[in-house]
């Protein structure tokens, strides 16, 4: 992150009111190096990071690479068992938190691992880490992100420092707009690639200001945030979208905003007429992926707006459509989207045998239909594993549907994706319970709240006295679909 370094008065983030200068965040990133050091980090390590978007993160970030290390971003919203199994396959030295959660101080302890707790607007305590956390050959690697496969188990994807260069050099080559005197709002989860990539990494490295806000909740501290800083990009997500323009209906215009670009979700025509009122600009549609480093599509501006398509294929990434046969097709059929390139994952984090399922030959099967035109925008017509977007975060139905059948009385079970407005998609299951059982909804709907994040949490449980299936004894979702 040279842009620290050079023209250290230059305003670099704000944060809490106040704008930082690049020496502020190089200096505080220099203290953080330091305490690392100090407390065995070396090249190859990975250092976990439970910290919400904050100057703390950004400079944990800076020494860890600095260092030759990586870092994991996890969501402090998950929960045992489900965490201490991804801790468990990312090896972590350490982990950096903020404020007290007392169920992930236990969940640390039990697994052995070492954590400090950070102010987000200071350096992070001295600690001394895990010696025996093996480190990697490949010191390349820049980040691990989390994310579920169709099993609901927990899998790391390591996207190294040439991904993320690779990816942010094709954004800007894509919507070239983008420059230094622009002012991005990060305020998406950095824990999440897009968030990551698209708010805090992006303007670091292309030294462009940012506002960093430690989530998009409560929007009315977001939104007075966006005033104050002069916020003129915005990446986003269909909920943070749709929660900001309604925090407040008679909202005064924001007039320095320019760009407005979002991912994870359909954007709904009455969101994006609420986007134009409010920020004066339509919302550019993007598609990405965690194993292309986030971002694999993104409609280049305004004037480029192909409706019905989610954007156009980077340039640092090579498509393919085939059939289930392996195939190639045509790009204007519908096919099984297959993408490489410089900013694609090079596997999945030590799991051989589950790369070898998604990772061929240099290409990655994304499990997306997609039909693709002549100019390279994307249509997506549908997801094979049944993914259910959540304010533009993944929420895989085996993940709900294994929590559901812990219960003591839940016989079966089934989770999909049900609509829920301009905020995309709510999760609804279907429940067969067993012989004699009895429950009310109300029931099940707490016990997923204690063993999920909450926006993993069915909105809907509805007790059916059996699941409709085919005749190889497959549960039928698009019939669960149709129920009310």
């Amino acid at each position: 992150m040279q842009h620290c370094a050079n023209r250290p008065a230059d305003p670099c983030l704000w944060w809490k009111g106040a704008w930082w200068s690049r020496g502020a965040l190089e200096e505080m990133s220099l203290e953080c190096e330091d305490i690392l050091r100090d407390s065995g980090f070396s090249p190859g390590q990975r250092l976990a990071l439970f910290l919400p978007n904050s100057p703390a993160f950004l400079s944990c970030c800076i020494a860890a690479w600095r260092l030759g290390g990586a870092v994991v971003p996890i969501n402090p919203q998950l929960r045992s068992p489900s965490l201490r199994d991804y801790l468990q396959k990312t090896d972590v030295f350490g982990a950096v938190t903020s404020g007290r959660n007392a169920e992930l101080k236990e969940v640390l302890e039990e697994a052995g691992i070492p954590s400090v707790t950070a102010e987000l607007s200071d350096s992070t305590p001295r600690f001394t880490g895990r010696a025996d956390a093996r480190p990697d050959e490949d010191s390349e690697m820049a980040v691990l992100f989390h994310t579920a496969g169709v099993s609901g188990a927990a899998k790391a994807v390591p996207i190294s420092h040439g991904n993320i260069v690779a990816l942010l050099s094709a954004i800007l080559e894509q919507i070239p707009s983008i420059n230094e005197d622009d002012v991005i709002l990060n305020a998406l989860p950095n824990h999440h690639s897009l968030g990551f990539v698209a708010g805090g990494i992006m303007a670091l490295a292309c030294g462009i200001p940012q506002v960093i806000v430690p989530s998009f909740m409560p929007p009315k501290t977001t939104i007075a945030a966006m005033r104050a800083a002069r916020a003129s990009v915005v990446p986003a997500v269909p909920l943070m979208l749709a929660v900001l323009l309604n925090s407040e209906r008679d909202m005064t215009p924001l007039s320095k905003v320019r760009l407005v670009f979002a991912g994870g979700g359909k954007i709904s025509p009455e969101l994006s007429e609420r986007t134009r009122e409010v920020f004066g600009v339509g919302v550019l549609e993007g598609y990405g992926l965690t194993e292309a480093s986030s971002v694999l599509a993104v409609t280049p501006g305004e004037d480029a707006v192909k409706p019905g398509t989610c954007g156009r294929l980077l340039s640092c990434f090579e498509a393919e459509l085939r059939d289930e046969e392996g195939n190639v097709l045509p790009f204007e059929s519908e096919g099984r989207l297959w993408i490489r390139g410089d900013a694609v994952a090079s596997g999945y984090y030590r799991e051989p045998g589950l790369s070898a399922e998604r990772f061929r030959d240099g290409w990655f099967d994304t499990q997306d239909v997609v039909r693709i035109d002549d100019d390279g925008y994307i249509t997506i017509v549908s997801r094979v594993v049944d993914v259910i977007m959540v304010g533009g975060l993944a929420v895989y139905p085996t993940e709900v549907e294994n929590v559901l059948q812990r219960h003591p009385a839940v016989a079966h079970s089934a989770a999909i994706g049900a609509p829920r407005g301009v905020k995309g998609e709510m999760v609804k299951a279907f429940v067969v319970l067993k012989e004699g059982a009895s429950l009310h909804p109300r029931e099940l709907i707490a016990f997923c709240r204690s063993h999920l994040p909450n926006y993993k949490v069915p909105r809907a449980v509805k007790i059916l006295p059996q699941l409709p299936r085919d005749s190889f004894g497959k549960v039928l979702k698009k019939d669960l679909r149709g129920a009310p």
